[in-house]
Order: C-alpha cells, then sequence, then structure tokens
C-alpha cells in the first residue's frame, strides 16, 4: 500500500472537509481537557501523600505552665532518639507569627494575644523510622503528663489524605474512560459525515479497482490525527495554565505542606497523547467498517 498516497488523499480530505475537522478537534481538546487536568490533580495529590508520609512528623503540645528547665530536658531527650531528625521548639510568639504569616487575613489573628497559641515542640524522623516507631514514641511522651498536653502524629490526617488519594484515582480512571469513550464517539461520527461527503469519490475508487483497505486507509489516518492534535493541544492549553498558575500557587503551597506544584510526567503526557491517536484510530476504524459498503 502506497503510504505516500494514502497520505495524500486524508491531506485532500481534511482540506475539502476543513470546518468539520475543527470542530470535532475543538470538542475533542475540551475531553482531553478535562481527563489532563483530572490527572495533574492526582499527580499533585500524590506528591503531597508522599511527602507527608515519609516526613514521619510529630508535634508535641507542652502543658501550660511546665517550667523552661523541663522543656529544655524534654527538647534534648526527643533529640537523643534515634532517627530522629530534627527537633525545634516553637514558643507561643513563634506559633503565633506562624499562622499569621500562612493566611492573608491576619484582621482577627492579629488581636489575639500570645497566650492563646499553644507552645509546642516539633520533631521531624529520618525516611528510615517506621510508622511504628513514631507510635512509641508518641506513646512514652503522652505518659509525661507533667510537660506535655497532647501528641499528634497526624495519622489521622495521612489516612484521610490516601483515602482521598484513591478516591481521586478512581474517579479519574471514571473520567478516562467516559472521556475515550467520547473521542471514540465523536471521531466514529466526524467520519461517518467525512465518507458521506466522499460518497462519489469512494465509487469511482472502487470501479477503478480499489481495495478495501486503500480506501479505508485515509479515513483511518484521519481519525488519528484529530485524536492526536487534540491530545496534543489539550497538553499544551494545561502547560500554559500551569506556567502561568505556579508562580501563584507554589509559595503558598511551600510554605503550608512542604512541596511545590508539579506537572504531568513525561510518560503520562505520551501516553495521553499516543492514547487520544490510538483511540482516534479506533473509531475512524469502527466508523469506516459500518459505512463504507465495500
Amino acid at each position: 500500500m502506497d503510504i505516500k498516497s494514502i497520505y495524500a488523499r486524508a491531506r485532500r480530505g481534511v482540506r475539502d472537509d476543513v470546518k468539520l475537522y475543527l470542530v470535532a478537534i475543538s470538542s475533542l481538546t475540551v475531553a482531553f481537557l478535562c481527563l489532563a487536568t483530572a490527572l495533574l490533580g492526582v499527580e499533585n495529590l500524590t506528591a503531597l501523600a508522599a511527602r507527608w508520609g515519609e516526613s514521619h512528623r510529630m508535634t508535641v503540645y507542652v502543658r501550660e505552665g511546665a517550667s523552661e528547665i523541663d522543656v529544655a530536658r524534654l527538647t534534648n531527650a526527643l533529640s537523643a532518639l534515634s532517627r530522629v531528625e530534627r527537633v525545634e521548639y516553637v514558643s507561643p510568639a513563634r506559633a503565633r507569627e506562624r499562622l499569621l504569616g500562612s493566611t492573608s487575613d491576619e484582621s482577627a489573628l492579629a488581636a489575639a494575644p500570645e497566650t492563646a497559641f499553644p507552645a509546642s515542640i516539633d520533631v521531624v524522623f529520618s525516611a528510615s523510622a517506621s510508622a511504628a516507631h513514631v507510635d512509641e514514641a508518641a506513646k512514652t511522651l503522652r505518659t509525661q503528663r507533667a510537660v506535655v498536653e497532647d501528641v499528634d502524629t497526624y495519622r489521622g490526617w495521612f489516612q484521610r489524605l490516601a483515602a482521598l488519594v484513591g478516591t481521586a484515582r478512581a474517579v479519574a480512571l471514571g473520567l478516562g474512560l467516559l472521556v475515550l469513550s467520547c473521542v471514540a464517539a465523536v471521531v466514529a461520527n466526524t467520519i461517518r459525515l467525512a465518507v458521506a461527503n466522499r460518497r462519489e469519490e469512494i465509487e469511482v475508487l472502487k470501479m477503478c479497482g480499489a481495495t478495501d483497505a486503500f480506501v479505508r486507509a485515509p479515513f483511518v489516518l484521519e481519525g488519528t490525527l484529530q485524536g492526536f492534535f487534540a491530545a496534543l493541544l489539550a497538553l499544551l492549553l494545561l502547560a500554559l495554565a500551569y506556567l502561568a498558575l505556579r508562580g501563584e500557587i507554589d509559595p503558598a503551597l511551600a510554605s503550608f505542606a512542604g512541596v511545590r506544584l508539579v506537572f504531568l510526567p513525561p510518560l503520562v503526557a505520551i501516553a495521553l497523547v499516543l492514547g487520544g491517536a490510538a483511540v482516534g484510530a479506533l473509531g475512524s476504524m469502527l466508523s469506516v467498517r459500518r459505512y463504507i459498503a465495500v
């Protein structure tokens, strides 16, 4: 089969039905953009869960009225624990400063006295520390009632975040299946209209002895290009939005969660574009088999 001839016929067909293909690609771009945005959200949630899951943070809230000597002894004892990477005492003034710095509405908080903010000790374990190791340390600390008011290992928060990531992945999977179905349907309908517009050309080719594959090949190529360019355009639009908003989101995200906004990994981006081309090819193949009686 002559590839150059197939490409020339497909290019001529797209040129003759350019409005039809522009409408189809626009619709497909919106569908792929929704899917790519969902994948981007899942990617950033996964990065956040991985970052916080590996940090093994623990906050020890100091009991009101505890002496500075007792607090210093507790801080030193925490620093001496195995697999502890960093220990930082956060005074009420420092806690107030942190909260004011992380919110844009300081009017109500600025009037709050330092005594409204509890003193605490932030403990960060190394990546080698297990969850059981952190829980054991928290259990021991809770027995120090003279100095320790409460201990928070953020385990419940981690579990909720993991559940959220799992739900987001399931939603992205469902959305992906829906988008692929819509893409196949749109491509199939577009090819059906293109076949109707070129019915006379198809009849002439058959009268000249053209094979089934020769007649169908340009339409399959056109459907493949629809899916490819729609997915590529959606990816480019998402990249532009990402670059435009990253400067606004990154500082707040870094100060709040300790992570930065990430884009889709190269393999995911490539899979999205190639998947669009593959689904476009599938939709066009189904369409030409049904509507070209050869």
